[in-house]
């Protein structure tokens, strides 16, 4: 399977490859790994594996793409080239047209793991359209019923939509290219179902109140001992409270002190398992006055008070 260079970019290389798939390296910081099956003629199959706070300029696509990306975990984001940004999160999915494919994406809390099915119309065979056909699929129908030209489509993977988006991810390792174009046809099958009016459409914030937002969370993290006020913080930006809320929200999935509070107790469950460090001592590097509140907030994170779990992982 040939690479083609224009849909990843000049850092990208292929690891591994065979006759109908292709492993790439990205090319960013951290991990990026996008394995792509070629599923028909104009019919790719991609799995997104990133672990990365780099954020990536989109490539050139041919003009006439459909583009279905599914998060599976984590969260992406899009920004266009209006610098309106909105975030697909885990469970959803977003069908996009050329016309509305992002300027950038990234990962706003670093790891994600996602698929996109690309159909390029103008690459579709006649075999392909014919087999498409037979399924009573119309690739150009689907645009219009979804109304493409006007916007993307957003949607959460419910029943079984989401069942097709579980058993497609969770077989990414098993290179069965007939299994992946079973899928890839039911999973087109389900979406030609749905109509413009199921549409979630697009959260847009713009990209100066993104920037603010995670510069309130880069400062919040800078000071995991300290006592924060976001209403301080939000003042000093210049920034409406209850606007940087919901902003915060699109951006990492939680509100900004449960967001928080996961990291504190992620780094505390690293020191658990692999430091000495008493419990105490964790506890009052998070910014918790005493153990007490500290094993409550530990509990609600990982549903296990922190001495049990230095037990389990040791």
């Amino acid at each position: 399977m040939k690479l083609n260079e224009s849909w990843y970019g000049n850092k990208a290389k292929i690891i591994k490859q065979g006759k109908d798939y292709a492993v790439i390296e990205y090319g960013c910081s951290g991990k990026g790994i996008v394995s792509t099956y070629q599923l028909f003629d104009g019919i790719s199959l991609c799995f997104l594996d990133f672990d990365t706070e780099d954020i990536m300029p989109s490539q050139q696509f041919n003009p006439n793409i459909i583009s279905i990306v599914c998060c599976y975990s984590g969260r992406y984001e899009c920004e266009f080239s209006n610098h309106q940004v909105f975030y697909l999160s885990e469970g959803s999915f977003a069908v996009m047209g050329t016309k509305y494919l992002p300027s950038f994406f990234s990962f706003p809390l670093k790891k994600c793991f996602a698929f996109s099915l690309v159909i390029d119309i103008q690459s579709l065979s006649s075999n392909s359209i014919q087999l498409l056909d037979s399924f009573d699929l119309n690739i150009n129908k689907i645009s219009e019923h979804l109304r493409l030209d006007e916007n993307g489509y957003l949607c959460h993977a419910e029943k079984e939509l989401g069942h097709i988006f579980s058993e497609i991810y969770e077989a990414k390792d098993i290179n069965d290219i007939s299994y992946f174009r079973i899928k890839a046809i039911e999973f087109l099958f389900r979406i030609n179902k749905f109509s413009h009016d199921e549409n979630q459409s697009f959260q847009y914030y713009d990209k100066k109140y993104i920037q603010k937002a995670k510069e309130i969370c880069n400062y919040m993290i800078e000071h995991l001992d300290e006592k924060v006020s976001l209403r301080q913080l939000t003042a000093e930006k210049d920034f409406n409270l209850s606007l940087f809320h919901k902003v915060f929200t699109q951006i990492y999935g939680d509100t900004p002190y449960a967001y928080i509070k996961k990291y504190k107790m992620n780094i505390a469950a690293n020191e658990l398992k692999n430091t000495d460090r008493k419990i105490n001592d964790i506890a009052l590097s998070l910014g918790y006055n005493n153990a007490s509140k500290f094993s409550i907030a530990f509990h609600s994170v990982y549903d296990i008070l922190p001495k049990d779990y230095r037990k389990q992982n040791n």
